[in-house]
């Protein structure tokens, strides 16, 4: 019988596992970490806060897609607070992804830009594990200029 330490572990593995695949800029290795749909924060200049959910498939493209002009990434997951409840559970981790921009053909050099924040989860146990299920990113600071970033 799985005790809760068994579901926490398994979750921050299953964290490590996003890091890694996004890091990696493996879409499929992402995609395996995710519910058939994942419920996220919808980009908006309003102040009223939009979730939706999005296809599972969808958001493993667009969360590697956004860092793929970065010569490399290194996200780091850290403090994490899982809660376990039955088949779901919720939790927030820091994050601190270190990324370096690519040299330009006019001379300027690459640079590193450190982001920094927490992400708010939800998990789901599902048939091959747990599954992240929600998932929004606040960012707490950023170290570096962000204007050398080629990522949309």
């Amino acid at each position: 019988m799985l005790t809760l330490a068994d579901d926490e572990l398994e979750i921050m593995r299953l964290l490590a596992r996003v890091a890694q695949a996004v890091d990696d800029r493996d879409i499929h290795a992402y995609r395996d970490c995710l519910a058939d749909e994942v419920v996220c924060l919808v980009s908006d200049p309003s102040p009223n806060e939009t979730w939706r959910a999005m296809p599972s498939d969808a958001y493993a493209r667009q969360a590697v897609e956004s860092v793929s002009a970065f010569d490399w990434t290194h996200h780091l997951f850290c403090n994490v607070v899982i809660v376990v409840d039955g088949e779901r559970a919720h939790g927030k981790v820091d994050v601190v992804a270190e990324m370096q921009t690519p040299a330009t053909d006019n001379g300027a050099t690459a640079r590193v830009l450190t982001v920094g924040g927490r992400c708010d989860l939800e998990f789901s146990r599902m048939p091959a594990g747990w599954r992240i299920t929600k998932r929004h990113m606040r960012t707490r600071y950023t170290i570096g200029e962000p204007r050398h970033a080629t990522t949309r």
